[in-house]
C-alpha cells in the first residue's frame, strides 16, 4: 500500500517527480543518490575508525602501525566474495588456519587472507622453499625452515623481514607481535633470539649441546619457554627452560628422561603445556599443575588457539583410529573430553567451538562438549579451521564451509 493512499490521498495526486531517481553528476559520469550516500557513509565510517584507532593506540599501548593495519583490513573487506566453496584450482596449498575471523591459506608462492564471504583480502607472495606459518591476534609469522629467512606481516602488508645468520629450526609468534626464532649457532648447538613488537632484538640465549625443538612467548611478551632435545649415553632426553625478558638465566627448568618433546605452548600468565611422545603436562610457574595420564593413551596431536584454548588428541591404547579429544581452557582446566573414531587429520578451536577433522568427516563441539555439527567429507581432507559459528575444511578440492551451530529440527 502506498503511504499517500493510507493517509487518504489519491494515488494520482502524488507528485510523480518525487518518485524519479535523482543522480549526482560529476563531469560526464553520474552516480545514483543511493550510491552517493553509501560512499558518504563509508567515508564517515572510515574517519571514525581512524579516530577510534588512534585513541585506542594512545590508551592501550597499541602501536599506530597495528591500528592502521586494522583500518587497511576494513578497507580491504569492503565488498564481498563469491561465497564458499573457495576454489583451489591452480593453487598448491599446504596449510589452513584462522586469525580474528579470517582464514589464512599458505601455498607454495604466497599467503592468502580470505574473509567470511570467500573474498581474498590479500595475497602476499613469498619465495620460501619450506614455508611454515603461524598466526596470532591478526599478525602472521612466516619462516623458511632449514633456511635463513622469516617475516612478520599483517593481513595486508609485510611489517618486518629478516635474514638470519644461521638456518632456522623453529619459530613462534607472540600475541603482542613479538617473535621467537630458534637457529643453529657457532660455538653452540642452537640459539634462541627474540624480537620485540617493534622488531628489535630483545633476548638471545645459546644452548650449548641441545637442539631447540620448540619455543613460545607469553601473552605479554615478557616470558619465553624453550624445549630442547638431546642424546646422552644412547638415550634421548628433553629439557624445558623458562626465561624472563632481560634475564639470561632461566627462572625455571624441567627435565624429561627418555622423552622426546615436540611442542611447548603458553596458555595464560605463567602457564604452559608441554607435549611429547610420552609426556603431556601443564606447568604453572615453577611447578607442574597437571600431569595428564598418558600411560595407556599415547599423545597424538596438540593445538592451541589465539585465545589460549588447547585441544589434545590421544590415541586410545595406541590405536590409529580410536581417539580421545580433550579440551583445556586458558587456565589449564579440562572443559570436556570426548571419543571419536577415525584417523584425525587436524583439530581447531576458538574457545567456543572445537572441530575435529578425520579422514572421512568433521565433527564440531561446543564449549560443553556437546556435538553441534557433523558432516561427511567426500574429498581428501587436509586441514580444519574454526571461525566462530562457521567451520572451514580445506581439502584437495577447495575450502568448504560448515555451520558450527546445531540446526534445530
Amino acid at each position: 500500500m502506498i503511504w499517500g493512499e493510507k493517509m487518504g490521498v489519491k494515488k494520482e495526486n502524488v507528485n510523480k517527480k518525487t518518485t524519479k531517481k535523482r543522480t549526482v553528476k560529476k563531469g560526464k559520469a553520474s552516480i545514483s543518490l543511493k550510491t552517493a550516500n553509501k560512499i558518504k557513509l563509508v567515508s564517515v565510517v572510515l574517519v571514525i575508525l581512524i579516530l577510534v584507532s588512534i585513541a585506542a593506540a594512545q590508551i592501550s599501548g597499541v602501536t599506530f602501525s597495528m591500528a592502521s593495519d586494522g583500518i587497511r583490513t576494513v578497507i580491504a573487506k569492503i565488498g564481498s566474495g563469491g561465497g564458499f566453496p573457495y576454489s583451489l584450482a591452480g593453487i598448491s596449498a599446504s596449510d589452513l588456519s584462522s586469525s580474528t575471523s579470517d582464514l589464512i591459506l599458505l601455498d607454495d608462492s604466497g599467503i592468502r587472507v580470505i574473509d567470511s564471504t570467500a573474498k581474498e583480502i590479500s595475497n602476499i607472495e613469498h619465495s620460501f622453499d619450506h614455508p611454515v606459518v603461524e598466526a596470532s591476534s591478526g599478525r602472521i609469522l612466516l619462516y623458511d625452515i632449514g633456511a635463513k629467512q622469516f617475516r612478520i606481516q599483517s593481513k595486508t602488508r609485510i611489517l618486518f623481514e629478516k635474514q638470519t645468520d644461521y638456518i632456522i629450526l623453529t619459530a613462534a609468534l607472540g600475541q603482542d607481535g613479538s617473535a621467537a626464532v630458534a637457529t643453529r649457532a657457532d660455538g653452540a648447538e642452537s640459539m634462541l633470539t627474540v624480537y620485540d613488537k617493534n622488531h628489535k632484538e630483545a633476548f638471545r640465549w645459546a644452548c650449548a649441546k641441545e637442539h631447540i625443538i620448540s619455543c613460545d612467548i607469553s601473552d605479554n611478551g615478557k616470558k619465553y619457554a624453550v624445549a630442547v632435545l638431546g642424546v646422552e649415553n644412547g638415550s634421548v632426553y628433553s629439557k624445558v627452560y623458562v626465561f624472563e625478558k632481560n634475564k639470561t638465566e632461566p627462572y625455571a627448568s624441567f627435565e624429561y628422561n627418555d622423552s622426546a618433546l615436540t611442542q611447548i605452548k603458553f596458555l595464560s600468565g605463567d602457564k604452559f603445556i608441554v607435549f611429547g611422545n610420552n609426556i603431556c603436562e601443564i606447568i604453572d610457574g615453577k611447578s607442574v599443575s597437571d600431569k595428564i595420564d598418558v600411560s595407556t593413551n599415547t599423545p597424538s596431536r596438540l593445538f592451541v588457539s589465539d585465545n589460549n584454548t588447547a585441544v589434545l588428541v590421544l590415541s586410545k591404547y595406541s590405536s590409529t583410529t580410536q581417539k580421545i579429544i580433550k579440551v583445556y581452557n586458558k587456565s589449564g582446566k579440562e572443559t570436556f573430553s570426548s571419543e571419536i573414531t577415525g584417523i584425525v587429520k587436524s583439530v581447531s578451536t576458538d574457545g567456543k567451538y572445537t572441530a575435529v577433522l578425520t579422514d572421512s568427516q568433521v565433527c564440531i563441539y561446543n564449549a560443553k562438549g556437546e556435538m553441534t555439527g557433523k558432516a561427511d567429507i567426500t574429498s581428501d581432507p587436509i586441514d580444519v579451521a574454526v571461525c566462530g559459528k562457521r567451520t572451514y575444511v580445506f581439502s584437495s578440492e577447495g575450502i568448504f564451509e560448515y555451520s558450527s551451530v546445531k540446526t534445530e529440527g
